[in-house]
């Protein structure tokens, strides 16, 4: 966690800083974070919300990298994942258990 405190610091200084300050920065950024972090918890990936809401915000960081106009490519490729997460995850509980 301290690794990824860190990291995320550095970035957002390097973000904020040293680059163009855009609203959609700061959106990503209040987005991003938290996925993060929540990633370094104990247990909250087995949460049956987790998958859904983790494809869900691969989408918005998409939506938003491409709204500030930089990485469109990137930012399909998060789109693109974060549908196919969905779908895949759909189709996962729609199949019967396999015991």
């Amino acid at each position: 966690m301290l690794v990824l405190l860190v990291v995320v610091g550095a970035a957002t200084y390097f973000e904020f800083i040293y680059t163009e300050f855009t609203v959609y920065a700061v959106l990503l950024r209040l987005l991003v974070v938290p996925l993060l972090f929540a990633s370094t918890v104990t247990g909250v990936r087995d949460q049956p919300l987790y998958k859904s809401l983790a494809y869900v915000g691969f989408i918005a960081v998409g939506v938003l990298q491409y709204l500030d106009g930089e990485w469109v490519l990137l930012a399909g490729v998060f789109i693109l994942a974060g549908r196919a997460g969905l779908v895949a995850d759909r189709l996962r509980q729609a199949s019967p258990a396999v015991s």
